[in-house]
């Protein structure tokens, strides 16, 4: 098979699991969302934040090398897996014990026991890195997708159930516990490969190289891509927490429910063609243009809708969150932007490069939580959102020097798009509609609009769209017969 053929399936079934995934666990936000208070919500946040950011501990940037990687072996992938676990038990004794500091960080003695049970994320995620990495090189998203959508849709009932129950924040909780145990019970009966008893210090030396760099790349990234919550809930309170982290749980539909599929298949593609410079470009462009496409879209529909759908979803007491998310939805467009120019670096094997730049790209981000402390939370917010569209720019300058891909060409591709979402924007705040009729019918406007915009100028993104939907909806049509 072709690797354009296999690359093809590999999206439609991540994509396809991606949406279904994300429908369910909508619909379970929402009534978890009705169940519990924004408090409980900030409380989960407070702690989960902890386990997020060192969960990068257990892979040690061993899984992005395995996949850069031609030349693994059996013992390649035995001698990480063996380490992966091996670090997954020394976090979960480590969080136990330091979990009572973590608490007197909030002033929250009811914490402790939160990151305490959370702590067994790291030994249950341990035992699926290697499996997972061995499926994305083959491209096999079928599996992945299935694992995915179940373990999401079992861990929801589960917390479901235990918010009935009467449970509280420790529904959340057994919510994220059962859903990661399910994926890699799945994983494990799903897939052939079993690590041998075999553990080489040599074959782990051979991928350091790239996964050290990788590694403090990723710990820095999930840092400060989790500094915003650690900050909010320091300074603000646990309510407030929630209501941000609502707003960005909803933003976060837009990036890792419309392009990060692109972006995860197509890791594994540009790492293939690595040594074909012309066939990269060709490809790499073409995923960003469609990628930006749907980003600055799927931006301009939610803007607009905020507010209904959070309070008609989740109910009046989360409309503090509507502003909140209506800013921070406007920088949603550049994340998977951003993540496939990281994956262009990394796939030429600059991991390096990567993370010496990736120094500048934090330092940059620390200047919105100067602004969050001084001025407070929305300032914070639109602080955020100038702080993406940056860094942006900074990439592309970068791809340009590093990996030769033409600045002129990243900003046509990335930000033609951008144009009559910000013409749009303007006009609705401009009449800011009270009406939910009439917000609708402004919604039907923009998205004529921008179809006719993208037609207009041709681009790569919407013509790709236009030419593959009859056979994508064939082939909906056949499965659902089927």
């Amino acid at each position: 098979m072709s690797l354009k053929k296999k690359s093809a399936i590999a999206f439609a079934w991540d994509i396809g699991g991606t949406f279904s995934t994300a429908i369910s666990g909508f619909v379970i936000s929402i009534i978890l969302a009705r169940l519990l208070t924004p408090e409980q919500f900030g409380l989960l946040g407070m702690a989960i934040v902890f386990i997020a950011i060192s969960k990068v501990f257990i892979d040690v940037g061993f899984a992005s090398a395995l996949i850069q990687s031609k030349d693994n072996t059996n013992l390649s992938y035995s001698s990480v897996f063996w380490l992966n676990v091996f670090i997954g038990a020394i976090l979960t004794s480590l969080f136990f014990f330091i979990a009572p500091w973590l608490a007197n960080f909030y002033g929250k003695p009811e914490i402790t026991n939160l990151v305490r049970w959370l702590s067994l994320i790291f030994i249950f995620e341990s035992f699926s890195i290697v499996q997972t990495v061995i499926l994305k090189k083959e491209l096999n998203f079928k599996i992945l997708t299935i694992r995915n959508t179940v373990a999401a849709i079992v861990g929801g009932v589960a917390g479901v159930i235990c918010a009935f129950l009467g449970f509280g924040v420790y529904s959340l909780v057994i919510q994220n516990l059962v859903a990661i145990a399910v994926g890699t019970v799945l994983l494990w009966t799903t897939t052939s490969w079993r690590p041998d008893f075999k553990f080489s210090s040599i074959e782990v030396k051979k991928l350091i190289g790239f996964s050290s760099y990788v590694f403090f790349d990723r710990f820095l990234s999930e840092l400060f891509r989790k500094l915003d919550i650690l900050v909010v809930g320091k300074v603000f309170n646990a309510s407030t927490l929630g209501f941000y982290t609502r707003a960005v749980t909803l933003k976060n539909q837009v990036t890792n429910y419309s392009s990060s599929s692109l972006s995860k298949v197509f890791f594994p593609v540009l790492s293939s063609l690595q040594d074909d410079h012309r066939e990269f470009k060709r490809v790499y462009f073409k995923v960003v243009s469609v990628v930006a496409f749907l980003s600055f879209g799927l931006t301009g529909v939610l803007y607009i809708l905020g507010e209904d759908v959070i309070i008609t979803l989740f109910g009046e007491k989360w409309r503090p969150s509507v502003k909140i998310f209506q800013i921070i939805i406007l920088g949603a467009c550049t994340y998977p932007v951003n993540s496939m120019m990281v994956n262009a670096f990394m796939s030429k094997g600059k991991s390096k490069e990567n993370f010496y730049i990736g120094l500048f790209r934090k330092f940059i981000r620390l200047l919105p939580f100067y602004i969050a402390y001084k001025f407070g939370l929305y300032e914070f917010t639109i602080a955020l959102v100038f702080v993406s569209y940056f860094l942006t720019i900074l990439n592309i300058i970068l791809l340009q020097k590093y990996s030769d891909l033409s600045t002129r060409i990243h900003f046509i591709k990335i930000f033609e798009g951008a144009i009559p979402l910000m013409v749009f924007l303007l006009f609705f705040e401009y009449f800011n509609p009270s009406s939910l009729l009439i917000r609708l019918i402004m919604v039907f406007l923009f998205v004529g609009g921008y179809l006719f915009y993208n037609k207009q100028i041709n681009s790569e993104g919407f013509i790709f769209i236009l030419n593959n939907y009859p056979k994508i909806k064939n082939k909906l049509r056949k499965r659902f017969k089927k």
